[in-house]
């Protein structure tokens, strides 16, 4: 009889623990992880600006030139790519406006495209958005399911923006790290289906920072390559500042139309 009750109860904690192993975790669940093990939010916190210099690459084109990007808390980033063949590109905010200009001239964003670059605000959302400043750009957060890429188990989960298209990150299951995004994009030319895959972390000052990307838009793939990231660097306000093109599309937007 004691025997009987022995292997009942081990039955009954073995049911139990199935039943909770098979409970999938939240979307929200999967995002905080990311934040712990990537320093934490109060690492996050303290960062109030953020220096990347790099290189980006066309790859399978013989493309590759200087990337630059600053950001600062306030919503306020410039960056700009200088490839040779290609042309110079630059796009930033001073914290209001949005813009862009490229060989096609100076561009001011709207709608979708503008919400997408400037909800976040904080000088970490470069990456961090979906983790740390959740709320201002999403209104739902859910659990996508597991999906297997080469091998490695990948935790899903959907962000739908509050304006734009539904977006799909994918979590490693080991490690929790973020690896890849599968998002659409508003932009000149119409939407454009992006995956962006982070291919190598670097920790610097406690934060584990994505160092190296590559964005797969169709058949071309872009390699961002970053050599050097420094936070709390001391920025010049002027690095912010429209450039006198950009000025000059936000005078004309406020004069009445006759």
């Amino acid at each position: 009889m004691r025997i009987q009750l022995l292997l009942t109860g081990l039955l009954s904690t073995s049911l139990l623990f199935a039943q909770r192993a098979a409970v999938p975790p939240t979307g929200q669940q999967i995002l905080d992880r990311y934040v712990k093990v990537t320093g934490g939010k109060a690492a996050y916190d303290k960062v109030k600006s953020v220096t990347m210099l790099g290189t980006m690459e066309i790859k399978g084109q013989n493309v590759r030139g200087e990337m630059k990007m600053y950001r600062i808390d306030g919503g306020k980033y410039y960056t700009v790519v200088d490839l040779p063949g290609v042309g110079k590109q630059e796009d930033g905010s001073d914290g209001t406006t949005v813009w862009d200009k490229t060989v096609l001239g100076p561009r001011l964003k709207t709608g979708d495209e503008k919400f997408l670059a400037a909800c976040a605000t904080g000088a970490m959302s470069e990456y961090q958005r979906t983790a740390t400043e959740q709320d201002k750009c999403y209104s739902k957060t859910e659990y996508s399911g597991e999906e297997t890429i080469a091998g490695k188990v990948y935790q899903k989960v959907t962000l739908t923006p509050k304006l734009g298209k539904p977006e799909v990150q994918y979590f490693d299951k080991v490690s929790g790290l973020l690896r890849r995004t599968r998002m659409i994009l508003p932009s000149p030319m119409g939407e454009v289906p992006i995956v962006m895959v982070i291919e190598e972390y670097k920790t610097i000052d406690g934060i584990v920072t994505p160092v190296k990307l590559v964005n797969q838009m169709g058949p071309m793939e872009m390699e961002m390559s970053f050599s050097s990231v420094r936070f709390n660097e001391k920025l010049p306000g002027t690095l912010f500042e429209l450039p006198p093109e950009i000025q000059a599309l936000v005078e004309a937007e406020k004069k009445p139309t006759p």
